[in-house]
């Protein structure tokens, strides 16, 4: 996955790049966070600029699908790895 000459490494390497747009346009690091992260939860937007924000990213289509793709590969493929992390997020 960090190997750049894979296919999950330049899914990683595009990540980070939209990402850090999405950070730098919305000028701030924790707000864009909160963002992507009720995303990926699937935790229903109450916010009209929230809202806003998710549409102009295209979050759900674009980083909350990479994110989810890399985390099946992971999953698939280190299975080991895929568990510390599991444990890490329940705890």
């Amino acid at each position: 996955m960090f190997d750049a000459t894979t296919k999950q490494g330049q899914q990683l390497r595009s990540l980070k790049g939209e990402y850090e747009l999405g950070r730098h346009k919305l000028g701030n690091d924790y707000d864009f966070y909160n963002l992507v992260e009720k995303c990926l939860l699937e935790i229903d937007l109450t916010s009209e600029a929230d809202k806003k924000w998710v549409e102009a990213f295209d979050i759900q289509g674009r980083i909350i699908k990479e994110i989810k793709g890399l985390a099946m590969c992971l999953s698939r493929f280190k299975p080991a790895d895929w568990n510390k992390f599991l444990d890490v997020v329940i705890k």
